[in-house]
């Protein structure tokens, strides 16, 4: 698991990829963001942001089964990466730059992908 500042990079780099395909489907954001990061850095920052957002419905059903799998099996979980803390600069990375719905159908896209 990376730590909290790498995750908020990386969470910085899917907002960007978002911004540049917000046009486009959710299967091409999610190419995009694997093209930016590679698809195990990109599951395992969506696997944060779906923990962080735990209480928030619109991650839901298989999708988060999924992502709490990969992030609740990492050998190397760390709590810092999800508390709501001043410490923690992925609470300020730009959690809600994409609608929470829209992270849904991101990682429906990238679940697909690992099914192909």
């Amino acid at each position: 698991m990376k730590n909290k500042d790498e995750i908020a990079k990386n969470w910085k780099k899917i907002v960007e990829a978002y911004n540049s395909t917000r046009t486009m489907t959710p299967d091409a954001t999610a190419k995009k963001i694997v093209e930016t990061l590679g698809y195990e850095q990109a599951i395992e920052t969506f696997a944060v942001i779906a923990a962080i957002k735990i209480h928030d419905g619109r991650i839901y059903g298989a999708n988060r089964d999924w992502l709490n799998s990969v992030y609740y099996a990492s050998k190397a979980y760390d709590s810092e990466v999800t508390a709501w803390s001043r410490e923690n600069p992925v609470i300020y990375a730009g959690l809600d730059d994409i609608h929470t719905a829209h992270i849904n159908q991101i990682i429906t896209a990238l679940r697909k992908m690992k099914e192909a």
